[in-house]
């Protein structure tokens, strides 16, 4: 079974974290592309390492949500987006990954 994870990335300082906002996973590296594919990667470990747990385990931990600060912060720049146009900012980037579930 394949499930869609809804991620985001930010650039700031420097530096960029990007987040799965279904798995409450976060990672930091230096571009997009990086933490891009090191989210991917940090998705596709979890994801095993779950795999390996007992049943009962796996629904509550397949089921961990971001924090709701950072879902907020997520909804409230689609919203801007929305009712104000695209955001152009070169420093922000929403995605969809897709992980077998």
């Amino acid at each position: 079974m394949s499930r869609t994870l809804h991620c985001y990335a930010e650039g700031r300082d420097g530096g960029w974290e990007a987040i799965c906002l279904d798995l409450d996973i976060a990672v930091q590296g230096d571009s997009f592309a990086e933490v891009y594919r090191a989210l991917d990667e940090a998705i596709a470990a979890y994801l095993e390492t779950v795999h390996d747990l007992p049943e009962s385990e796996q629904r509550h931990l397949l089921r961990r949500k971001a924090p709701i600060y950072v879902r907020l912060s997520f909804l409230l720049r689609a919203v801007r987006t929305i009712l104000f146009g695209r955001d152009s900012d070169p420093q922000y980037a929403d995605f969809t990954l897709a992980a077998a579930a």
